[in-house]
């Protein structure tokens, strides 16, 4: 070993430091040389597509994502979400809460903590750019809003959550946090409670038809019954004894 390293120095010097004429040790040789071949196979695999690269390992994941969705799906019930749901939704508490949730986690980066808008617009007033029912509100949620920098989140949240936000951004309408964002889009008067959006409510129902009147067909009309005939009074003698027939 000692052979090995001489501990010579070298004749030139920068700054007043030498430098000592001694080998790298063998194993960080090794590393350096590894690193040399992987880097030649990454390149040349990356290249001629024989490694995957980002692009295809995001595909195949989105892909085993979407598989185990189709999956999922199969086994739940289909759930029909229509404006009285919606609307229940709202009235109840828990949902209300439970979409709270769903807003804070995806919502509240661009709408506000609060609804009061930041990038997305004020969720808060009575100004709407999509209309103020709740199956609009709701198809913003799960389609997006292209070109506006709404995502479609109907891929990343499940129905129920889509369900419980909407009735949590309802909820949010006239609060008045401070600082909110300026009016955007239509102003639109809050429908009053119980009553349907327009374009919502159904069809008045027809007025129910009186029973019908069926004559009866023609010679079938039962005739006139016959009066009844009282039997002829018959005398009975006192004495209990049987009258004697009349003779004809």
């Amino acid at each position: 070993m000692a052979d090995h390293y001489k501990d010579e120095v070298l004749d030139h010097e920068y700054d007043g430091i030498t430098e000592y004429d001694n080998p790298m040790p063998g194993w960080w040789l090794a590393l350096y040389a590894l690193c040399i071949v992987w880097a030649v196979v990454y390149v040349v695999g990356i290249g001629f597509g024989i490694l995957p690269d980002y692009q295809d390992d995001l595909r195949d994941g989105q892909k085993e994502l979407a598989d185990l969705r189709r999956e999922y799906e199969k086994t739940r019930p289909v759930i029909v979400i229509d404006e009285g749901m919606l609307l229940a939704a709202a009235a109840d508490p828990l949902k209300v809460a439970q979409g709270g949730e769903v807003y804070t986690s995806y919502c509240a980066s661009c709408h506000g903590d609060l609804g009061q808008g930041m990038v997305g617009p004020n969720l808060t007033d009575d100004y709407w750019l999509h209309g103020q029912k709740a199956t609009q509100i709701h198809q913003v949620v799960r389609d997006g809003v292209d070109g506006k920098g709404m995502p479609p989140w109907g891929n990343i949240i499940t129905p129920e959550q889509s369900v419980d936000v909407v009735a949590y951004v309802a909820s949010l309408r006239g609060t008045n946090p401070p600082k909110a964002k300026g009016p955007q889009g239509e102003l639109l008067e809050p429908v009053p409670e119980g009553d349907v959006p327009e374009g919502d409510a159904p069809a008045d129902p027809a007025p129910a038809d009186p029973a019908p009147v069926v004559p009866a067909p023609a010679g079938d009309a039962p005739a006139n019954p016959a009066p009844a005939v009282e039997p002829p009074a018959v005398d009975v003698p006192a004495d209990g004894a049987t009258p004697a027939p009349e003779e004809g």
